[in-house]
């Protein structure tokens, strides 16, 4: 089977920018706020820079259906338009709290999927992309914490049509009260349980050598390394995002690929 052939090219890895695991919850004001600020500034002087935002999921903290977007989920649209309006680009990347993101609604065909409403482009996980003619792997990450067998039977589960259409269904307001429910079981699990699950570094090597990269970009373990070792004789990096807190100004980052592979505390294994 031949390598997957890269969905964008960019020129240089200064035009690349990553962020990923925000979290935006219109009950968590303070976030959104110190979210949209530091993707303000960082945007402010993008037009005609050939900016391309990578979002690699969770943007939500739970996503029930594209009709219902919140004003965050507003907010960040009205941003992505605007740079999009400046010669930039969006792209985007489900998360295991936003996978309903552009699912399609059952009888609301006017609906435009949140991604169109962004001026961005949904990408498929995982995906490569070429930057600076390096293939680099993108993953929101969660596929690759294999460890955790039930959560992989959910994701299974929760990403078939037949069930997103069964949940797209039901009235907005019994979504958001199933997902404020889930979140609050995964919460529960999270502080009894400890963090979440890592990677498991076999799932990680098998796919980067599927797809012919030796370098990945991933969130959604809250761990933010950049990890270094030799695979079969060749390096390999693997650079995890993190992720935001509204109660910790020292949380999230928007940072370039250039940026972040220097910038990241490295972890040699």
């Amino acid at each position: 089977m031949s390598a997957p052939a890269p969905v964008i090219r960019i020129d240089s890895p200064a035009q690349a920018l990553f962020v990923s695991d925000m979290h935006l919850d219109d009950h968590d004001p303070a976030l959104c706020r110190r979210f949209f600020a530091a993707l303000d500034a960082r945007l402010a002087g993008a037009a005609g820079t050939g900016t391309v935002l990578f979002l690699l999921g969770d943007l939500f903290e739970y996503w029930v259906g594209d009709d219902v977007p919140g004003e965050c989920g507003r907010q960040l649209a009205q941003r992505l338009q605007a740079l999009a309006g400046q010669g930039g680009r969006c792209l985007l990347m489900h998360g295991n709290r936003d996978f309903l993101l552009d699912a399609p609604l059952p009888n609301q065909p006017d609906i435009l999927p949140y991604s169109h409403q962004c001026a961005a482009t949904l990408l498929t996980d995982p995906c490569v992309i070429e930057v600076g003619g390096q293939r680099v792997l993108l993953s929101h990450g969660d596929l690759l914490c294999t460890d955790d067998t039930p959560y992989q039977a959910w994701r299974a589960q929760c990403r078939q049509p037949a069930w997103q259409a069964r949940m797209l269904a039901q009235p907005a307001e019994a979504r958001l009260a199933l997902a404020q429910s889930l979140r609050q079981q995964s919460h529960q699990q999270q502080l009894t349980s400890g963090l979440l699950t890592d990677v498991n570094q076999a799932a990680v090597d098998r796919l980067m050598t599927e797809t012919g990269c030796e370098l990945l970009v991933h969130g959604h373990t809250h761990r933010p390394a950049l990890h270094r070792w030799r695979h079969e004789g060749q390096p390999r990096q693997r650079w995890v995002l993190p992720h935001w807190g509204a109660g910790d100004d020292t949380l999230g980052s928007l940072l370039s690929l250039t940026e972040g592979l220097a910038e990241t505390p490295a972890a040699e294994r």
